[in-house]
């Protein structure tokens, strides 16, 4: 015998539905961070991985070629639309390291910046910088400079300005120096530049602000920077740097001393020094 009122299936009221999409916001507002830190901290693990391969690159091209390093031009220095694949341009570095570097090795994840820069984000074939031998068809090798071999600060085995230039693996270096003479001797007291400094071979590209300045650079990636061991004089504006509460982001660089390196995140220095130095 059916009573007068059957039983039927009671829905959610909308108070109760709110309280679900509230506790649900309130669960993704927690989470997100986490998932954006772990989504980095992949893209910065991609990105290691990349210069890694692009050193392996390196170092192969060294075996064939009587164990120098490639001979570069950054044709984007001239022209940032480029193509650093385009084999009319036979010294790009895409060209020169076909052989030995993949092609998805030269893009970083993370990168904010890249090259050809009329492709856009997602587009770009090249999102790191080299140091390399200059303007295109400029560059001079490394045997051809007058003072290569003679040990004097223009030696470029001393200075280190330019590295990709075919010079010999074992005297490739990332350092650069502050050199002790008249010319400078003030200038460098007073910016307390006295200092060695590594140099990156090989980093993530970077695009300045609306307002372009040295000191307001935006870079990939975001984590704790590591320490470094060799910043002599430079060392407690590195770490002003670092450990800022408006610490800016980082990026990851190649260094290199012949065939060790070292993979770091770090930050590039507030202030370049001037030419001659």
């Amino acid at each position: 015998m059916k009573t007068k009122y059957s039983h039927r299936p009671r829905g959610f009221t909308l108070i109760e539905v709110l309280i679900v999409i509230g506790i649900i916001g309130v669960l993704i507002s927690i989470m997100a961070p986490a998932l954006s830190a772990a989504r980095e901290r992949g893209r910065q693990a991609v990105c290691m991985n990349n210069l890694r391969s692009i050193w392996t690159g390196i170092l192969s091209y060294a075996t064939v070629h009587d164990e120098r390093v490639p001979y570069l031009e950054d044709i984007n220095l001239t022209d940032p639309n480029a193509d650093p694949f385009d084999k009319s341009y036979p010294t790009t570095v895409g060209v020169v390291l076909e052989s030995f570097v993949t092609e998805g090795s030269w893009r970083c994840p993370s990168a904010v910046d890249g090259f050809p820069r009329s492709g856009g984000s997602g587009r770009w074939k090249m999102t790191y910088y080299f140091s390399t031998a200059g303007p295109v068809g400029q560059g001079m090798p490394f045997d051809r400079y007058p003072e290569a071999g003679t040990r004097g600060p223009l030696d470029p085995a001393v200075s280190n300005y330019v590295q990709f230039d075919g010079r010999p693996l074992k005297v490739l270096d990332g350092r650069r120096y502050i050199q002790n003479s008249s010319a400078n001797a003030n200038f460098s007291r007073t910016h307390n530049l006295w200092w060695n400094i590594r140099w990156p071979l090989i980093r993530d590209s970077f695009k300045e602000r609306e307002q372009p300045s040295y000191f307001s650079p935006r870079y990939p990636h975001r984590a704790a920077l590591e320490g470094r061991t060799d910043l002599g004089g430079y060392r407690s504006t590195f770490e002003q740097l670092t450990n800022s509460r408006a610490a800016r982001t980082g990026f990851l660089g190649l260094f290199a001393d012949g065939e060790q390196v070292d993979l770091l995140m770090t930050r590039e220095p507030a202030r370049q020094h001037p030419p001659g130095y």
